[in-house]
């Protein structure tokens, strides 16, 4: 199996680039611009009134992700950590919630930093959190240093996880059987998750999953659930 370094011409392009400087657009000398960092605190305040929980132990907020590292691309968006303290005793309530404000803070919000989308998270802080970067943005200093280095991928492993992917979305799509839809959604979740804790940021199913992102079709499957999750809440005019 061929295994080569990155080159435009790969379908790797449409999920990472490698450059030798941080995106300019939020960087200065390897430091968050001022004025960025000053917005992401004022999204994460926001983004904590949404949320509404009283005496939320917050511990840190983050950046991460490919603009928080030299592999950012025209698809990159800003991935905003709100890192807290859950106890143990409230785990298995709160996690549940905070993801369900999550999708529903990004989805009613299209915020954007420089043309740059923002999208915020909580994040448990016993969590292990897989990125190449991590800046905290309420201290303003670098918790993980990015490193401007080229990697090979095997852009066949790749091509083959995306084609893979792409059908089970498709065939989600066509049903309205929202057991379907939710099934292939978990499976992209834990495709990431597997390649981040295993090859990190450069593994093929991470990649995979980002060219499905940046091609739509992680949207198309999300937009498709909350169409299903409407219909099973519906009832229909009386006749």
């Amino acid at each position: 199996m061929l295994l080569r370094e990155f080159t435009l011409e790969s379908v790797v392009d449409q999920a990472i680039l490698f450059h030798k400087e941080l995106n300019p657009k939020l960087w200065k000398e390897r430091r968050l611009n001022p004025e960025v960092r000053f917005k992401l605190l004022k999204i994460a305040k926001h983004f904590i009134n949404f949320i509404d929980i009283p005496q939320i132990s917050l511990k840190n907020v983050t950046l991460s992700g490919s603009n928080a590292a030299y592999t950012y691309t025209e698809h990159s968006d800003l991935d905003l950590h709100l890192v807290v303290d859950i106890p143990s005793a409230a785990q298995y309530h709160l996690k549940p919630l905070f993801d369900a404000k999550k999708n529903q803070y990004n989805f009613q919000h299209d915020i954007k930093i420089h043309g740059i989308e923002v999208e915020v998270y909580v994040q448990p802080v016993a969590d292990a959190h897989h990125s190449a970067g991590i800046y905290s943005v309420l201290d303003d200093q670098w918790l993980a240093q990015p490193k401007p280095i080229k990697v090979t991928i095997d852009d066949h492993d790749v091509n083959l996880k995306f084609k893979n992917y792409v059908n089970k979305i498709k065939q989600a799509l066509r049903s309205d059987d929202i057991s379907v839809a939710n099934t292939v959604k978990d499976r992209l979740n834990r495709l990431r998750k597997t390649g981040l804790e295993r090859q990190g940021e450069f593994s093929v199913e991470n990649i995979a999953f980002k060219v499905l992102r940046n091609k739509g079709y992680i949207d198309q499957l999300r937009q498709h659930i909350y169409k299903l999750e409407d219909q099973a809440l519906s009832l229909g005019e009386q006749q």
